[in-house]
């Protein structure tokens, strides 16, 4: 981790330092005070009373909290009871006695663990130059191997991103406009279309109608959006972080703004030597290239391509649920004959488009998660809530924006749920899987024109980004006071990276292909901007797949072929269909870690890819330079990055892949600290080696570690408890195939129930039944003579189970759901405590359940060594520091 005095104020530093050295001289006054109190006590040995009187009365002088402690109160009375009444017997006062010497001890050692944390603190603000123990020469050539092979892959990056982005890919337009007005063909398709190309249009003339659309309001978004896409240098964001703060100079901001608005047509980047572009390292540890544009320039791109994504959106979701023309079944829908038949039958008394099965849940769930997820719904979308990586927020602290690692836990199990779902009902599944190579970097100029255009953007606004595209770069090495020595070059290709823009036009772009796998396939594409699953009948999803080529060669993409891969899974009876399966892309089916295997038809970790990252988490915490920095980095990669990454469990995963997590965190422990040290076989006897070593520190208790930083602990996570949370709810449950079994049975129940029911009523009555839903009479869309007397067959009770199932939607929800927590029992004594803490520490009546395990796990340690659950006293802890140290986020330093 980078020195974090770069970026902490000299003030605060300051503070913290002369806060440390308060600690410290408090402790030593404390500690002699102590001594002193116990020795004039000794001296008094004979007269247990007066030992008792006399340390009563130091801890009240030494201890100030004690004052006001109500039990001290009740042995000051009782003391004084026993110098009148001697049935108050000698073993009570010595009880009194210990508890008293115990309450000397709770605060030495409370001062002993401030002392630590002041260590701690001052480490991580003024770390060593090498981390202590490293061997000089160590590894030194090793390490030079490694950086001289990043230099080299850097420069293969920016050699790559040059001979695109500088080469015009030139498409067919007219090829491109008879593609896309195929997929709007027909009434319903041309209805469609007029009406998208209103709404942009007329959100196009709303815009340039706001001739002063800067204001602070716009500009807190903009700035707080720019902050979260992590879009500018470090030293930009703090010059937004600055503006943040300054109103008058928000003010000047959007007077300049706005006159550079009310001129749109003329606006260009103003960059005649051409903008800055770098590799900059993401926190996933990639590498991505970057623009290092102006800060006023990246504010009012920012604010168009954010009011254009929300238009967008609201556009294209409206178009999407436009019937018929977007299907969602999958399958034909159900003919108005059997709608009518069924109403006889009594079976499908809620009709169609009830919500209470599961092709409504499909539909519900592609519009509000994963439809166009990577478009704002609002203006203030970008950065509510956060999000990104490295997410430092508890479980507990929910937001109201769903996050990208959300949505794609989500996408998981709606995978997972739809392979067991037509692995039960069809006997077969197939899933494909793709990625797109260089999307934003390689995409064509004349493909987004022609859309853009096609959709219904005005001159105006092609214009403008035809501009935004256009921008002039300079991939020369800048020079010391910042600047670059080489000539500017029109960008001919892609959209610069992370660009409200590039969120606006990528998703347009594929929201085509979208639309077409829906039109020729009747399938919905679960899409994370350019990553692409299909999941369903395998017939259906290779006509998907053979839509998605298609659209692929028109638009001038390129599928990348490292992650593309397929699944064709077959049980029972069922024999795959070779002329289907030759057409699936070869690979495996990947998201994270988890891998769906075709032999066992599992998801299971790919165990692989965890030990390449957990070599690489080894290199990554030998080269933290303080123990607070190697515990950020612990938190956010086994705290966080593996535990999403191994997907979170769920009823569709069952118990199994809980038992398959911990055992894998069980092993990376192992790899991690087995005989690292010579003694070392968990990360809790790791981190105390560390601290011996360094402060000479050798009886931290292990709360010390774990606890919250609320209650004076360093909060390491503790990679099991979560799951340990939640494991006895799944190994309650029913498997997930044996879930998809016990619905199969209750439907063959329901049918004979209703085939039941239907045999018992007289002939009036079906007479009746019939007259009453068809007055007309018989028609070609009712039910016959033939059948009015006998029930329905099974075979037509379950052909549209998934238009008319409740029982089938309880059943996928079911699966789909993730279970909920299961909380220890706090016992009396600890749960009193923590109600008393409260008052001064507010934030603990939000604990979470994992933190919650964590205090009642270390209770017992706590109570007889600090006398309660608190460690640190709260005025001790150096609040501002550890805010900045939280709000720093921790990068993968993965090689190239």
């Amino acid at each position: 981790m980078a020195p974090p005095t770069s970026g902490l104020s000299q003030t605060l530093q300051t503070l913290t330092i002369t806060k440390i050295r308060e600690i410290d001289k408090q402790r030593k006054k404390y500690e002699a005070k102590k001594q002193e109190i116990l020795s004039e006590a000794d001296s008094d040995a004979e007269n247990r009373r007066d030992v008792v009187a006399h340390l009563l009365s130091g801890v009240k002088e030494c201890i100030p909290s004690a004052t006001a402690d109500l039990e001290l109160g009740n042995i000051r009375r009782w003391l004084d009871q026993s110098r009148y009444d001697a049935s108050i017997p000698d073993e009570m006062l010595k009880s009194f006695e210990k508890q008293l010497r115990a309450r000397f001890e709770y605060q030495s050692t409370k001062f002993s663990l401030a002392n630590l944390y002041s260590q701690l603190m001052t480490e991580w603000m003024d770390p060593p130059s090498s981390p202590p123990n490293a061997s000089e020469n160590e590894g030194s050539e090793h390490d030079f191997e490694v950086l001289e092979r990043q230099k080299e892959r850097l420069q293969q990056l920016c050699d790559k991103f040059e001979s695109v982005v500088f080469e015009p890919l030139e498409t067919d337009e007219s090829e491109i406009e008879n593609y896309i007005q195929n997929i709007f063909s027909g009434e319903d398709g041309t209805n469609a279309l007029n009406g998208l190309r209103k709404s942009l249009k007329n959100h196009g003339l709303r815009m340039l109608a706001n001739k002063t659309p800067f204001d602070q309001d716009s500009l807190n978004w903009c700035i707080k959006g720019l902050l979260a896409e992590h879009l500018l240098s470090e030293e930009k964001q703090n010059v937004l972080r600055d503006f943040l703060e300054n109103k008058l100079v928000l003010g000047e901001i959007a007077d300049v703004l706005n006159m550079r608005f009310a001129d749109l047509e003329s606006w260009n980047w103003d960059a005649d030597e051409g903008i800055r572009v770098l590799p900059r390292q993401q926190l996933n540890g990639k590498y991505r290239i970057w623009m290092d544009e102006d800060v006023l320039q990246a504010i009012f791109v920012h604010y168009i391509g954010v009011s254009w994504c929300v238009a967008l959106k609201s556009a294209l979701t409206e178009l999407v649920n436009r019937r018929p023309f977007w299907r969602w079944e999958q399958g034909s829908p159900i003919p108005p004959e059997e709608r009518n038949r069924r109403s006889y039958y009594n079976v499908f008394p809620t009709g169609e488009g009830s919500a209470n099965n599961i092709n409504w849940e499909r539909q519900n769930s592609y519009v509000n998660t994963f439809l166009l997820s990577a478009l704002p719904s609002t203006n203030e979308a970008l950065y509510a809530g956060g999000g990104g990586y490295d997410n430092d927020n508890e479980p507990d602290e929910r937001s109201s924006r769903v996050k990208t690692s959300s949505i794609k836990q989500q996408l998981l199990r709606t995978l997972a749920t739809e392979v067991l779902l037509h692995q039960s009902l069809h006997g077969e599944v197939a899933v494909v899987q793709s990625d797109l190579q260089w999307y934003a970097t390689g995409l064509s100029h004349s493909t987004i024109h022609t859309i853009m255009k096609l959709v219904g953007f005005s001159e105006d606004w092609l214009a403008f980004f035809k501009k935004f595209l256009e921008a002039p770069l300079n991939m020369s090495p800048s020079s010391g006071d910042g600047s670059s020595s080489g000539k500017a070059r029109t960008r001919k290709r892609g959209v610069p990276m992370a660009h409200a823009p590039e969120k606006l036009i990528g998703e347009l772009i594929l929201f085509i292909m979208d639309l077409a796998v829906n039109k020729e396939s009747g399938m919905l594409l679960y899409r994370l901007h350019d990553d692409l699953w299909l999941c369903g009948k395998p017939a259906q999803c290779a006509k998907a797949w053979e839509t998605m080529q298609q659209f692929a060669k028109v638009a001038g993409l390129e599928f990348n072929r490292s992650k593309t891969g397929s699944v064709y899974l077959s049980e029972g009876d069922k024999v795959k269909d070779q002329s289907i399966a030759s057409t699936f892309p070869k690979g495996p089916v990947t998201v994270g870690f988890l891998t769906l295997d075709p032999n066992t038809n599992n998801w299971i970790i790919d165990q692989k890819q965890v030990d390449a990252h957990v070599a690489q988490l080894q290199k990554q915490l030998e080269g933290c330079d303080s123990v607070l920095s190697w515990i950020k980095t612990w938190n956010s990669c086994i705290g966080r990055f593996f535990s999403h990454t191994f997907g979170e469990p769920a009823f569709c995963f069952g118990r199994q892949h809980v038992n398959s997590i911990l055992e894998t965190h069980e092993r990376i422990q192992n790899t991690l600290f087995n005989g690292q040290d010579g003694n070392s076989s968990n990360v809790t006897e790791h981190l105390k080696a560390m601290i011996l070593s360094r402060f000479g520190v050798s009886d931290v208790p292990d709360a010390f570690l774990y606890m919250p930083e609320q209650l004076g602990g360093l909060g390491l996570r503790n990679p099991f408890v979560r799951f340990f949370l939640i494991r006895e709810r799944l190994a309650n449950s029913l498997l997930p195939k044996d879930a998809m079994h016990e619905f199969l049975n209750k439907e063959k129940r329901e049918y004979l129930k209703a085939k039941k029911d239907f045999d018992r009523m007289t002939d009036h009555q079906r007479r009746s039944r019939f007259k009453a839903l068809f007055p007309a009479g018989f028609s070609s869309k009712t039910p016959q003579p033939s059948e009015q007397d006998t029930f329905m067959s099974m075979e037509a009770w379950t052909k549209w189970r998934e238009s008319t199932s409740q029982s089938l939607n309880e059943t996928y929800q079911q699966l789909l759901s993730t279970p909920s927590e299961e909380a220890l029992w706090t016992p009396p004594d600890v749960k009193r405590e923590l109600d008393s803490l409260k008052w001064d520490l507010p934030e603990l009546k939000t604990l979470s359940a994992e933190k919650r395990w964590i205090v009642d796990l270390h209770a017992v340690e706590l109570m007889e060594k600090c006398g309660g659950l608190s460690m640190v006293e709260k005025s001790f802890l150096p609040l501002g520091v550890l805010t900045m140290m939280r709000s720093k986020k921790v990068t993968w330093q993965m090689v190239l």
